[in-house]
Order: structure tokens, then sequence, then C-alpha cells
């Protein structure tokens, strides 16, 4: 008979980085690659909330071309991540195939990352201003999105459609909305506990006020929820690419440069595949930086996962830890 989990005690910051302190004494221009690395996995992110933190310190007004190149960067890794996730989820139930054929049209995205920017990544390409440098839109990039999205749409189908793999999700790692407000959790965790927050559309940001997105919001906050939630978030993301390549403009794609002034802190607020990402930044008198301080969604997420664990049993640990995903990189800072 499985052990039933009556309590978890997460221990974190086992590893203290200092990322945070590597960033002092930096001139503000130079963080963007440091803030790429703050965790690998939301390179665009982490480098795009700093880029936007500098960016109002300095009153920057960002080109067009580069406020919708930002947006498509933005979109590319919300796809590849959120369909990893939807593969290693449906593996943790014992669907091994899933996983394979979600990693595959992973590695086709990564692909496509690599043929736009020259990282598979998608770093290298942000800088403070706009881009480091111009793009060229691949001329069949909506082609191979819609493509994946395609494929990934035919996975979706036969995961959800095996009641193996349904049995699984429904009712495992509840996180109820009193729970996920009481803790205010972000990103798909909480969109999957009825809380409607995306920084997209709540502190439009890039070029997103010129497209048509939608939020998805459940429930249920179950395991099921939360990859409901990652699965809408990928159409719409692929819509998102398709609307800004379409939409984009001619012209420059870095503003001029300008520096901060002393002692003036800023924000950068951006709606990262797992939830909403906060820099904040502060120069000193020598025109570089003094304090950056960074709030990564996983900071507010890992403690709800100790309560949406609770009753579960021991096998659903693993189920539910990767319906969380969170970052140990972003939160150990």
């Amino acid at each position: 008979m499985p052990k039933t989990i009556i309590d978890l005690k997460t221990r974190l910051y086992f590893t203290h980085k200092g990322t945070e302190k590597l960033f002092e004494g930096r001139d503000p221009a130079d963080g963007v690659e440091l803030a790429e690395r703050v965790s690998g996995d939301t390179s665009v992110g982490h480098a795009m909330a700093y880029c936007q933190a500098v960016e109002a310190a300095s009153r920057i007004e960002v080109p067009p071309r580069a406020r919708f190149f930002r947006v498509i960067l933005l979109e590319l890794e919300r796809l590849y991540n959120h369909i990893a996730d939807f593969g290693a989820i449906a593996n943790d139930t014992g669907f091994a195939v899933a996983h394979a054929h979600c990693y595959r049209i992973r590695e086709r995205l990564l692909r496509l990352n690599k043929q736009l920017t020259g990282s598979r990544l998608l770093r290298g390409v942000l800088g403070v201003g706009g881009l480091v440098r111009d793009l060229s839109v691949p001329s069949d990039l909506l082609t191979q999105v819609a493509a994946a999205v395609t494929d990934f749409n035919e996975m979706v189908a036969i995961c959800m459609n095996n009641t193996l793999v349904v049995d699984r999700l429904e009712g495992t790692g509840v996180l109820s909305a009193r729970l996920a407000r009481d803790h205010g959790v972000l990103g798909y965790v909480g969109r999957a506990s009825a809380i409607d927050i995306d920084a997209r559309r709540d502190h439009p940001y890039a070029a997103y006020q010129a497209l048509d997105f939608r939020v998805p919001v459940y429930s249920s906050g179950d395991v099921k929820a939360r990859t409901e939630v990652r699965v809408e978030e990928v159409y719409e993301s692929s819509k998102l690419v398709a609307q800004a390549c379409r939409q984009l403009p001619a012209g420059p794609v870095r503003a001029s440069e300008s520096r901060p002034q002393p002692f003036v802190g800023a924000f950068g607020i951006v709606e990262g595949w797992r939830g909403r990402i906060v820099h904040w930044m502060m120069t000193g008198d020598d025109g570089r930086l003094h304090r950056v301080k960074i709030v990564d969604p996983s900071f507010f997420n890992w403690p709800a996962l100790t309560y949406a664990l609770e009753g579960n049993i021991v096998p659903d640990f693993p189920l539910c830890n990767k319906s969380f995903n969170q970052s140990y990189s972003g939160n150990d800072l």
C-alpha cells in the first residue's frame, strides 16, 4: 500500500551562488550576459527584465522593431519549455513515449532558435536599448512553429485521451485558490488555481499591447489544470509569434545609449514562462551597478508545493514536483 505524504519540508538555498553580488561594479550594459544565466531555461525572461530595468532608469525608448522582436524571443522560449514540461509530466505517469516525442519537438524548436539568433537558448541578442544586432527572420519560421505545435497537439490528444494518464493527473497535487493567493503564486501554477494574473496583459511591455492573446485560467488547481494551462499557453504563444512576425516593422533595433542617473532605482517586469520576473537595479555615482535585486517566480511558488503535496501518495511526488517545475538556480541566488 503506497505511503501517504503527511508533511513535506522543502530545503532550498543549499547553494548560494552570489549572483546578485556579481552584478555590482559592472557597467549596466555588461549585466545582460549575467542576467541570461540567472536561470538557464529562462535566458530571455531574465535578460529582458534586466534590460527593462536599466532602460527605465536611463529613460531609454526601445525602437518598435526591437519591441516586436522581444515578443518573438520571449514566446519562443515559452514554447520550448512548456512542450518539454508536458512531456516530462506524461513521463511521470509512466507514459514515456510522450516524453520522447515532446523532447523531439523541443529539439526542433531549439534548432529554430539557433537558426534565428545563433543560440539554442536565445542568448546574446538582447541588449540595453533593444537588441545588440538586427535579426533576419527565416522565411519558414512561422511554418516551422506551426508544424511543431501541430505535432505537439497530436501528442496532447493521445495523452489526454488515455485514461491511465488522465487518472494520474486529475485530483493530484491540488493547490486551492486560497492557498495560492496566500502564497502569492505566479505563472501557470497560479493560473491553474484560479489566479488570473499575467504581466503581459496587466503590465504591458515590449509590443504586447499591440497583440491579441488570451490568458488561460483554471480553477481545479491539480496537476491536470497545471498541464492544461501549459497546453493552452503553447497555442497562444504560437499565435503571438505569428502576429509579431506579421506586424514586424522596419527600422533600427537599438536606441542610442544613455546612462542612468546615480542612485536612481528602477524595475523591469516580465512574464517569463514560469511566471512574473522582476529585476530592480540602481547605479552608483560612478555610473556602474550599485545593486541588483532579482525575484524569480520560483521564490513564491516553491513553498506552495509543500501544501499541494499533503495527502498525496509518495509515488505522486515526482508528478506533483514536475507539474510545478520551479527553478533551483532562479531561487538560490
